[in-house]
């Protein structure tokens, strides 16, 4: 994100909520700062306590904020989404499994994937021709395979009129073979592909490369990558974070219109309320993308 998808997105939030009210204790950070914040420790899957030690705050303050800011940037950029959710829908899509790592947990099974070798929860995800993530399921176990996971998630209830006879057409790999969609063949045993089948893997794998490109974008937010450290019901949510956010640029021409200007508030500067805490240096590190202090 640049410095004026920033200033847009704050605009938008401080219009949903009080966040410097007249009475009461003063917020340790900022809208515009606390904002920055979240969506960093999003990028790069860091603990609150180190968030709170790049930003000069507290990791309960950190915690609160992120509790209280999320659903509010969701709630800015769903509708955004929601509209090239319903352009997606004209035409035919993309999908296939990821496996985003979540640790062990006690109290959920069959999370161990044995493709992956490692703990994660399997969530199906939609993509466009184009390459952008429209639709993510409900998070199955990691260990669930991807025909299975398919149904279960809801993805396939969701997008049925798509491999419908006479729809759009919804393309997956090899893994989803018996779901309805269409998918490459498969070596028969003893035996080698026909010149054709051959030629048909190679074009539907051509096309089908756009979701794996789009996976790979929701990847560039590690906490998607690295580890997920909250509760493991929420990947879904935060996946939707980390491509609305990630994917900002791409929307500005649905965004540049009357009333939603980009580039018109102000910069995130030093707060004289609390000197030494904000430091217009770290906001433009978090910006480029690169922590300060060198936190990979």
């Amino acid at each position: 994100m640049d410095s004026d998808q920033v200033d847009w997105l704050v605009e938008q939030v401080d219009a949903l909520l009080d966040w410097d009210l007249p009475v009461g204790r003063p917020r340790a950070l900022p809208l515009d700062t606390a904002l920055v914040m979240v969506l960093f420790g999003l990028r790069h899957n860091l603990a609150p306590d180190v968030l709170g030690e790049v930003f000069g705050c507290g990791s309960t303050t950190v915690e609160r904020y992120q509790d209280e800011l999320e659903p509010l940037v969701d709630e800015v950029l769903t509708p955004l989404y929601e509209r090239v959710r319903d352009q997606a829908r004209r035409d035919a899509v993309l999908v296939d499994g990821l496996v985003a790592p979540v640790g062990e947990r006690d109290d959920v099974d069959g999370l161990f994937s044995e493709k992956k070798g490692f703990c994660g929860q399997n969530v199906q995800v939609v993509a466009n021709l184009a390459g952008r993530v429209v639709d993510v399921g409900d998070p199955c176990p990691g260990g669930m395979h991807d025909r299975k996971a398919f149904d279960v998630s809801g993805i396939a209830a969701r997008w049925a009129g798509h491999y419908a006879p006479g729809g759009p057409g919804m393309i997956g790999d090899k893994g989803y073979q018996g779901a309805g969609i269409a998918s490459p063949y498969k070596k028969p045993r003893g035996r080698e592909l026909t010149e054709v089948r051959r030629a048909c893997n190679t074009a539907l794998n051509r096309i089908r490369a756009a979701v794996e490109r789009a996976i790979a974008h929701l990847k560039c937010w590690k906490v998607l990558k690295t580890g997920f450290p909250q509760i493991a019901g929420t990947v879904p949510r935060h996946i939707t974070y980390g491509n609305q956010v990630g994917d900002l640029s791409r929307l500005r021409i649905a965004l540049n219109r009357p009333g939603n200007s980009f580039g018109k508030s102000s910069r995130i500067t030093e707060s004289s309320r609390s000197p030494g805490r904000r430091r217009e240096a770290n906001i433009q590190v978090v910006r480029a993308g690169i922590p300060r202090g060198g936190i990979a």
